[in-house]
C-alpha cells in the first residue's frame, strides 16, 4: 500500500475514493458539535451552512489548512509539498486560512454536508457548526479505499466490527483512522469504537449499498407530506445480527410538524387503521438481525398553523447509531407568511 504525505499527514493513494453522497432534500437545521485536537484532523461535516463560504464557516477557528477530495476517477498521486498547486491538479480542493503565504492557492470555494474534510488545527478546538440536513445515501467506490464517516451516537459508538457485520462488501474490515498525524490501520475493529464527526478510510470489496447497521428510506426518497391521505413509510431495515431497539424523536427549533403514526388493528369486522398523536419520543418494538418493519406516518393538516411546517426525526438505536431525517408537510389552503 502506498501514501502520500503533507507535512506529517500520510494519506492512502491506491485505489481511493471519498465516499459521494446524494442529497435529497434540505431541512430544517442543527448543530454539530466535532471535536478537534491540535493537528490534522479527519472529519465528517454531517450539515449543510447556510452561508458556505469558507472564510464564513471557518471565521473564528484555528483553521490553517482544509481540502476535501473532489476527484471520483482516478486516485490521489503522491503530494509531498502542500503549498504547491498540486492539490487542484489531482482533485483535491484546499482552503488556506488567510494570513498565509500560500493563501492565494485556495481552491476550495463552499463548504457543504455530507462530505470528508481534512483539517489542521493550530490547537484543540471544539467546533460546532450550524446547518441543513438533507437526507442522503452513501455511494461506494467498488474495490477502493472510500474516505466516509458516519453518524453515530457521541456517548455510546459501535465498535467498527459491529458496525460493519451486516456488509460482506467491508468485511474482514480494512480500515485506517488518522492517530497522531498519520493513517493507522484499525487492528482491532471487535474492541474499537467510531467516533462521531470522524471520517476514515474503509476498503469496499466490489459493489455496495450498505448504509450502516440501520438503514431508514421511503419510496418517494424523502420525507414530504402534502396532498389527502398525507402520509408516508418510511422502511427500516436491521441490517445486523443482533435485535436493537429503535427510537424516533422529534426535535424542532419552533412548533415542529403535527403527526400522527399509524398502526393496523384487527376488529371483529375487519381491519382498520389506528391513528394516535406521535409523541416527542416514540419507542418502536425490538427489531431482529435481519428484519425491517415500516413507520407509517400522517400529517395532521387540522394542527397546521402555516402553510409549510417542517422538523427532524432522529432515529437511534440502543447499539449506538444515529440518523438524522429531514420531514416537511405543506397544507394549501393556509396563506404562507411573509
Amino acid at each position: 500500500m502506498k501514501f502520500f504525505s503533507f507535512g506529517l499527514l500520510r494519506v492512502l493513494c491506491i485505489g481511493v475514493a471519498i465516499v459521494s453522497i446524494s442529497s435529497v432534500q434540505a431541512a430544517t437545521s442543527r448543530t454539530q458539535s466535532i471535536s478537534l485536537h491540535k493537528g490534522w484532523n479527519s472529519v465528517q461535516l454531517q450539515v449543510t451552512p447556510a452561508d458556505g463560504t469558507p472564510a464564513t464557516v471557518f471565521a473564528g477557528t484555528p483553521f490553517s489548512i482544509v481540502a476535501t477530495f473532489f476527484g471520483s476517477a482516478t486516485s490521489a498521486q503522491f503530494i509531498q509539498n502542500p503549498t504547491t498547486n498540486e492539490w487542484k491538479k489531482e482533485g483535491w480542493g484546499v482552503w488556506y486560512a488567510p494570513g498565509r503565504p500560500d493563501s492565494f492557492l485556495s481552491t476550495l470555494n463552499a463548504i457543504t454536508g455530507n462530505r470528508a474534510f481534512l483539517i489542521y488545527s493550530k490547537q484543540d478546538y471544539t467546533w460546532n457548526v450550524t446547518g441543513e440536513v438533507t437526507l442522503s445515501k452513501l455511494s461506494w467506490k467498488s474495490d477502493a479505499f472510500n474516505l466516509v464517516g458516519f453518524s453515530v451516537d457521541p456517548v455510546s459508538p459501535p465498535t467498527f466490527d459491529k458496525f460493519f457485520i451486516g456488509s460482506t462488501a467491508h468485511r474482514p474490515c480494512r480500515i485506517y483512522q488518522l492517530v497522531n498525524d498519520q493513517w493507522t490501520l484499525v487492528a482491532n475493529p471487535v474492541q474499537a469504537t467510531m467516533r462521531s464527526g470522524e471520517a476514515y478510510w474503509v476498503y469496499c470489496s466490489g459493489g455496495s449499498d450498505y448504509q450502516g447497521p440501520l438503514s431508514a428510506t421511503s419510496a418517494t426518497g424523502q420525507l414530504t407530506l402534502s396532498g389527502s391521505p398525507a402520509q408516508v413509510t418510511l422502511a427500516l431495515a436491521n441490517n445486523g445480527t443482533d435485535p436493537v431497539k429503535i427510537t424516533v424523536e422529534t426535535v424542532a427549533s419552533d412548533g415542529g410538524l403535527p403527526l400522527s403514526y399509524c398502526i393496523r388493528g384487527v376488529t371483529t369486522a375487519k381491519i382498520s387503521d389506528l391513528i394516535f398523536d406521535l409523541p416527542a419520543i416514540y419507542q418502536l418494538p425490538s427489531l431482529d438481525g435481519g428484519q425491517s418493519t415500516g413507520l407509517y406516518l400522517r400529517l395532521r393538516r387540522d394542527q397546521m398553523t402555516s402553510a409549510t411546517q417542517s422538523e427532524l426525526l432522529k432515529i437511534s438505536t440502543d447499539s449506538g447509531v444515529q440518523t438524522w431525517i429531514p420531514i416537511t408537510g405543506s397544507r394549501d389552503d393556509l396563506s404562507t407568511a411573509p
